[in-house]
């Protein structure tokens, strides 16, 4: 009962086996795990796929748990955005626990363990997007998974309308889908992206994750392919939360690179043991790969070249 188009596939199946439908799911998202009553079982899943991206609605006459203990590192990882329909579920990850009704969003990281429970007449969209479209505009990925939030005003709303829309209206967009499920993503973003923004204002968690940030950029000067993008990898956070975490610093994130690795070259150039090194040694040692560019922005900060800053501390070995 599947069909297949040039650029998205579609499927609608139902089953009155519980054994017919673990087997399925199994093969469709490696890793789950399915549990459910036997009397009475009758549940249909219908899907539309392009490929990272997948819309899929699951409708249950039984109660129905989904359980991924295990994510098969081979699947596509992706987050999925869970849109509950109809009834009431439980969702779980991250040691974190909710429990909701319909027209309620969240995330959950599809490489990470997680479990969702549908209660009797429940019906789900699941989302499925790649996590390449969201990843540089989360804050932070860890914590915006299983947030729950009510789709009833503002930016939720609009969220929940516009992929139940393109979810109803696949058939006719398909050749646009690529444009739509990036919006999607970059609204998604933007709604977890305001609510942890939201939630680090009023806690303390930014904090510590500031804390953790400057003490990897202090452990990186060295390395002169050091970036945001790496900081965030290092950090397990995303870009854009990077650049939240150093508002309160007075600096950019680059900027703040480039004044720390200013400061170790101003240290070593005038140290006892910056004596045996050039100063070419000392720069390219502390993440500068251009002499040229070293200098100027030396000078610009201290008002010196390196060489004549070298020399008015009285330390020798000043070759390039």
């Amino acid at each position: 009962m599947g069909r297949g188009a040039m650029s998205g596939v579609t499927a609608d199946f139902e089953w009155q086996d519980l054994g017919a439908w673990r087997d399925f799911m199994a093969r469709r998202y490696p890793g789950v795990d399915i549990a459910a009553p036997n009397a009475g079982f009758r549940t249909r899943y219908r899907s539309w796929q392009r490929g990272d991206v997948e819309f899929a609605e699951i409708s249950s006459a039984t109660c129905l748990g989904i359980r991924v203990d295990l994510p098969a590192r081979d699947g596509p990882d992706c987050y999925y955005l869970p849109l509950q329909l109809a009834g009431e579920f439980r969702v779980g990850q991250y040691d974190r626990e909710y429990g909701a009704g319909p027209r309620t969003v969240c995330l959950l990281d599809s490489h990470v363990p997680h479990w969702r429970e549908l209660a009797a007449g429940g019906r789900l969209l699941n989302v499925r997007l790649p996590k390449r479209m969201l990843d540089g505009y989360l804050l932070d990925p860890t914590e915006a998974c299983v947030r729950p939030v009510a789709a009833d005003a503002g930016l939720a709303a609009v969220v929940w309308e516009f992929a139940n829309s393109v979810w109803r209206r696949h058939l006719e967009l398909d050749a646009a889908m690529p444009d739509m499920a990036n919006m999607l993503a970059r609204m998604v973003a933007n709604l977890f992206g305001a609510t942890m923004d939201e939630e680090c204002a009023a806690g303390g968690g930014a904090e510590s994750h500031r804390r953790r940030l400057l003490h990897c950029i202090h452990d990186h000067l060295g390395d002169p392919r050091f970036d945001v993008g790496k900081a965030a990898t290092a950090c397990h956070v995303s870009t854009r939360y990077v650049h939240v975490l150093m508002r309160d610093t007075g600096r950019s994130f680059s900027r703040y690179l480039l004044e720390r690795r200013l400061e170790r070259c101003h240290e070593a150039l005038q140290s006892k043991a910056g004596r045996s090194c050039s100063i070419t040694e000392i720069a390219f040692g502390w993440g500068f790969n251009d002499m040229s560019h070293f200098s100027r922005v030396f000078r610009t900060r201290y008002g010196l070249s390196p060489r004549e800053f070298r020399a008015t501390s009285g330390i020798s070995g000043d070759r390039c």
